[in-house]
């Protein structure tokens, strides 16, 4: 995804670049996969080494390759375990591919044999590992895996479906706390400039999509106010969406962050953060407090705890971002840390991590804040399948902490890198308010509909009718001469249910009363479809149905219902 994560890899494929040169060819399909393995380019590698092992299954270089670039490619990586076992099976073999080959069976969720390798490297190398996670440590995240994965979380994940993920690698997704749309990177084909970045695909633009009646509408480039030929990436979101963090590699900033506002219905000309932050070495991603009174990112500095480090400004009363601060030891470990992201809650900081008790390269942690104390709890891994032995990178919540939105490589997806709902089935749902009113076809509450009155002027008598029963009325006549004309009026004593039938287990739900009084009425219904039932007294029974979605932009809606009156002889109109 961002050019840094390859470059640790990268150093030991140019030395063995130089280890497995004397057993290539000197045509040109092995000098373009030789240069394109060397570059980085693993995508284009794989099919030009593809290509070659055809008429020679047997070539190590070949096979070692083509293992090391489904590993370095998010197509799927447990096929690189076919192509390895024939170089460790070889006594040519590079002690290197003993190191791989535990990658592969640790993608693959066979962490014994993960286990087994890595040991095997370590004992052959002596100490002298050429990669920046030493096979020790491996060892401790194929431990950790392990419990993980007897342990797992309550959450289902489901795939966030083809109007958000294409072939390509779409990554990074942040959500308002409402969840009303979704911001993410993606590196398909038609992004703008359609330009190639080192690795064989697009350069990353940033993509939205809308949530209409529980589904994502299709995504769409965010404009080229963001978005240019070179590289941005969202990085962050604040959990009111009106702060999008972007990370820049383009005409306008060098592998830096960005925040653009947003503006009504759009985002923004991407701004510097200011010379205390953006002045600093590599700095990848950001997230701010609900009060926008806190600023913490990650970035690669000369004096961290180890790699990439978290920070924290806090905003002057000028306006400017304080001077750093390490976040220090208890979150910052000597591996890398990366993509902090403020919770809607305002205190719960989430962030990836190679240290602590990752399950297999960075994991999501998650800890608390206490401004109090201006400290920070132990973090706590989100777990398994949360967390998988692969990169797990970003997460963002909606308020309810219901449904969480990450990047992973799974089975079953589009291809690459796919956006994931993940959701929390511990946590309350969000419940939706329906509240309304039932009326009549002319907008007159039910129970305030008035009896017919006849007048005989000649008699100066009052002829009053009675309902004494709602749905048969019977007629009571009393002659009363009198010279005062008595003008009263009643209404009709309506008795209405209302029925709720959830449409899937086609049991009742709950039934509802009206108010007598006002005809207003308020149900809370868990996410889900329903039914909805009205029976009243003088009025045609009345259905439809109510689709309730699972998420918090769907919280609260209002209606009218409307009913029709099956009375002889009781008018719709409004009265006197």
């Amino acid at each position: 995804m961002r050019n840094y994560i390859y470059a640790a890899a990268l150093l030991f494929f140019l030395i063995s670049n130089v280890l497995f040169g004397q057993t290539d060819n000197s045509n040109t399909s092995n000098k373009n996969a030789k240069d394109n393995f060397s570059l980085g380019n693993y995508k284009d590698a794989l099919n030009e080494y593809l290509a070659l092992i055809k008429n020679d299954s047997t070539n190590i270089t070949y096979n070692f390759r083509i293992g090391v670039c489904y590993l370095y490619t998010d197509i799927d990586k447990s096929k690189a375990i076919y192509y390895l076992e024939k170089v460790i099976a070889s006594p040519k073999a590079d002690v290197n591919a003993w190191y791989e080959i535990g990658r592969a069976y640790m993608f693959d969720y066979n962490f014994d044999k993960a286990i087994s390798c890595f040991k095997k490297y370590k004992n052959i190398t002596n100490g002298k590992e050429s990669f920046q996670l030493s096979s020790e440590r491996m060892i401790q995240m194929c431990e950790e895996a392990k419990k993980q994965v007897k342990t797992p979380v309550n959450v289902t994940i489901e795939n966030a479906g083809p109007e958000i993920n294409s072939a390509y690698a779409d990554y990074n997704p942040y959500i308002p706390s409402d969840e009303s749309y979704m911001i993410f990177s993606s590196r398909r084909a038609g992004n703008t400039g359609n330009m190639q970045d080192f690795d064989g695909y697009n350069t990353a633009d940033i993509y939205i999509s809308y949530q209409k009646y529980g589904k994502w509408t299709k995504a769409k480039g965010i404009g080229n106010t963001i978005n240019s030929g070179l590289v941005e990436e969202s990085v962050g979101l604040s959990s009111d969406g009106s702060k999008l963090f972007v990370y820049a590699d383009n005409y306008n900033a060098a592998s830096t962050v960005m925040v653009s506002d947003k503006k009504g219905k759009t985002f923004g000309k991407p701004e510097l953060l200011g010379n205390n932050i953006n002045s600093l070495k590599l700095v990848t991603s950001a997230t701010i407090s609900t009060d926008k009174k806190m600023l913490v990112f990650a970035c690669d500095k000369n004096e961290a705890e180890g790699g990439m480090d978290l920070y924290m400004c806090r905003k002057l009363s000028s306006g400017e971002w304080s001077t750093p601060e390490n976040l220090g030891g208890k979150i910052n470990t000597i591996y890398d840390e990366d993509f902090p992201y403020f919770a809607p809650d305002g205190k719960t900081l989430y962030f990836s991590s190679q240290g602590h008790n990752s399950m297999g390269g960075f994991d999501i942690f998650k800890t608390t804040y206490d401004k109090n104390t201006n400290t920070w709890s132990d973090p706590v891994n989100l777990g398994y399948p949360i967390n998988t032995p692969d990169d797990d990178m970003t997460i963002s919540f909606s308020a309810t902490g219901r449904h969480a939105y990450i990047a992973s490589l799974r089975k079953g997806g589009y291809g690459n890198l796919d956006i994931y709902k993940v959701i929390f089935n511990d946590a309350d749902p969000a419940y939706m308010i329906l509240s309304g009113t039932l009326m009549t076809k002319d907008s007159l509450n039910i129970f305030k509909i008035p009896e017919k009155k006849e007048i005989d002027s000649a008699k100066t008598t009052t002829v009053e009718n009675k309902y004494t029963n709602n749905i048969n009325p019977i007629y009571n006549a009393e002659n009363k001469d009198t010279t005062a004309v008595k003008k009263e009026i009643t209404y009709l004593k309506a008795n209405a249910e209302i029925t709720i039938i959830d449409k899937n287990t086609q049991k009742v739900y709950g039934k509802y009363m009206p108010n007598k009084t006002t005809g207003k009425f308020t149900l809370i219904l868990p996410p889900g479809e329903f039914e909805l039932s009205v029976k009243a007294d003088g009025y045609e029974d009345r259905s439809e149905t109510i689709k309730v979605f699972d998420e918090a932009l769907n919280n609260e809606i209002t209606k009218e219902i409307v009913l029709t009156s099956i009375v002889t002889g009781v008018t719709e109109a409004k009265p006197n």
